[in-house]
């Protein structure tokens, strides 16, 4: 398992890696940004839910590889965190803060994706 990370210090939003993923293309970012916003509102449900360990998991994992594909760090942090203690079973009160976390960090992209829209 991975030494913890101060979530943080994570950045919230890589518009140059976000840039270099898209070949400069800003109506492609602000697709790819739309569609990240919509799997996470699809995925945290999921997360923070009662589905079944495996699912929850697996929507971790997800959630991680699409904020890598798109700069959001944070995201992608809590996420994977979160995938290891899934993995582990950790107690309900550490998956608790770690949805917490996730929730934050989806919120804090958010609002970084739409002020950079803005402009």
């Amino acid at each position: 398992m991975h030494a913890s990370v101060d979530v943080s210090q994570r950045r919230i939003l890589d518009l140059v890696h976000l840039a270099r993923q898209t070949f400069g293309d800003r109506q492609l970012e602000r697709e790819l940004l739309a569609l990240f916003e919509k799997q996470c509102l699809r995925l945290l449900p999921v997360l923070a839910g009662g589905a079944p360990v495996r699912d929850r998991g697996d929507a971790a994992h997800t959630l991680k590889g699409a904020a890598r594909a798109v700069g959001a760090w944070r995201i992608a942090s809590v996420a994977e965190e979160l995938e290891q203690a899934l993995a582990g079973e950790r107690p309900g009160e550490a998956l608790g803060q770690l949805i917490g976390d996730l929730e934050r960090a989806v919120a804090e992209t958010r609002e970084a994706a739409a002020q950079w829209s803005a402009v």
